[in-house]
């Protein structure tokens, strides 16, 4: 049985692991397999996941599977990245302005390849959802590609597409949820 919880509710020791389990499942889930450098690849690791880790690790959730090890995660902000700084290096969050103001809190989740579709990604983002409606948010949102798998797995959460841009010549959607319906 996989078990969700805070990374902040693990031991010291626990959490070094967690945080590099973590970072080994983002890069395999990462759209991006390939970097010019070693430091182009942490450079991409703090803009996606290293913030949050930084920022915001109380909303940093795990599934932890049955020994224990981190075998997916979800890393997430209550900040509206339209409108604080350490999110202005994301170009695309001042097209969203106005959805964000209405769907502040925003989250990333990833799951080892061998879990996916058997519930796992649902409790993480459940675990948000429920922290970011007991801090007063009215709803957090997701960005990511139009017609990219994950799109299905958000909506059948209740995420729906509220707008769309540009970014580097792709089109992404910003998926939101109300937590107040």
């Amino acid at each position: 049985m996989t078990r969700i919880c805070r990374l902040l509710d693990l031991s010291a020791n626990a959490q070094l692991e967690a945080t590099a389990s973590i970072a080994r499942i983002f890069f395999a889930a990462s759209g991006t397999q390939s970097f010019a450098s070693p430091d182009a690849k942490i450079a991409f690791q703090e803009r996606w996941l290293g913030r949050y880790l930084t920022f915001d690790p109380g909303l940093v959730f795990v599934a932890l599977g049955d020994e224990g090890m981190v075998v997916g995660y979800l890393a997430g902000s209550f900040d509206d990245p339209a409108s604080t700084a350490r999110f202005s290096d994301v170009g695309f969050f001042k097209d969203f302005a106005p959805l964000t103001r209405r769907f502040p809190g925003h989250l990333h989740v990833n799951l080892d390849a061998s879990l996916r579709n058997g519930g796992v990604g649902s409790r993480l983002v459940d675990a948000f959802c429920e922290a970011a409606r007991a801090a007063g948010l009215p709803g957090v949102h997701v960005v990511t590609g139009k017609g990219v798998r994950n799109v299905g797995f958000y909506e059948r959460l209740g995420f729906i597409e509220r707008g769309s841009t540009l970014s580097h010549g792709k089109e992404i959607v910003f998926l939101g949820r109300s937590l107040r319906e």
